[in-house]
């Protein structure tokens, strides 16, 4: 089944990158490339690597508190690094090697693979909540113009309602499932007590504002970006460009086997901003990202590869 899984989330990701080259192809026909080359959109393009790489930093201090809920006090100065370096992964197919590294290199700070996953699992469900709570606040403030005619714009009020609901249900009910997986695993050890399985509900709430942040300083550095490009002009808001990017993340992040969703984000975030922008700056705007998170994690990867092997060469 896992086979299959993959096997389809790789095509999806061919067919929507083979969707973004078409549309970038019919939108650029004609237009001059060389305004990516000029100073103040250059300038834009840094910044917006620079707010991409402080996604590390916040995410690294969700992932503490959480592992401290889980009674593993490991500082920021630890899991910074492990974050840093092993988000380089997410680029090999499967999308899942980065996961694998993050709970590979934790070890090493005295976390166990089940509390490793555990904490992995929780940071995975409340960035997917995150994202969809963002995403669906962007259609309360600011419906997207390509979205303008369709049943979710009627509905703006329920839709933020419902996953608002599902938010709180899924973090109220996830110390309850964590119990019942400890139990149904360790099924021989009869009524003995699990251990802690629940992070609480500070480092719970905090590391859901968090990932909440990190999609917030992406829509601002694209909002700045697109300013660069001449799209403020024409109307576009940060709000509008947050949830373009939450929700071409969040699509990104559920199709399997499309590394670091790469073609997948990029139509999604094209069909978003379709009728908000020209295409030639759609297409711009997209292709800029890409340069930016993947020079971002090139720079996160140099940077954290230093810190952890200046670490280790501290505990030799």
């Amino acid at each position: 089944m896992n086979r299959w899984l993959k096997l389809l989330g790789a095509l999806v990701g061919v067919a929507a990158g083979a969707f973004f080259v078409s549309y970038a192809y019919r939108a650029l026909q004609g237009h001059d490339l060389s305004a990516l080359a000029e100073p103040q959109v250059s300038l834009s393009l840094g910044l917006l690597t620079l707010l991409y790489m402080a996604l590390i930093p916040v995410s690294a201090l969700a992932w503490t508190l959480l592992l401290g809920g889980l009674e593993r006090r490991v500082p920021i100065s630890i899991t910074a690094p492990i974050l840093a370096t092993s988000q380089f992964g997410k680029y090999l197919p499967g999308n899942v090697a980065h996961h694998i590294g993050r709970v590979v290199m934790i070890k090493s700070a005295g976390v166990g693979l089940g509390v490793g996953v555990l904490s992995i699992a929780y940071e995975s469900i409340l960035a997917i909540l995150a994202c969809a709570h963002v995403s669906a606040l962007t259609f309360l403030w600011e419906t997207p113009a390509a979205f303008a005619d369709s049943a979710i714009t009627d509905n703006r009020a329920l839709l933020v309602a419902l996953v608002t609901a599902g938010a709180i249900a899924t973090i109220s009910a996830a110390p309850f499932l964590a119990t019942f997986v400890w139990r149904l695993r360790n099924r021989n050890l009869g009524p003995a007590q699990p251990p802690v399985l629940y992070p609480g509900l500070y480092p719970l709430a905090f590391s859901y504002l968090c990932f909440a942040l990190n999609f917030v300083l992406i829509g601002l550095g694209l909002w700045i970006m697109a300013s660069a490009l001449g799209g403020v002009g024409a109307g576009i808001s940060p709000v509008l460009l947050t949830g373009a990017f939450a929700s071409s993340w969040l699509i990104g992040f559920i199709t399997p086997g499309a590394p670091a969703g790469l073609g997948v984000r990029e139509a999604a975030l094209a069909l978003w901003l379709n009728e908000s922008l020209p295409s030639s700056s759609v297409v711009l705007l997209v292709l800029a990202l890409r340069i930016a998170t993947t020079l971002g994690d090139l720079l996160n990867l140099a940077w954290g590869s230093v810190l952890m092997r200046s670490r280790r060469r501290a505990e030799a």
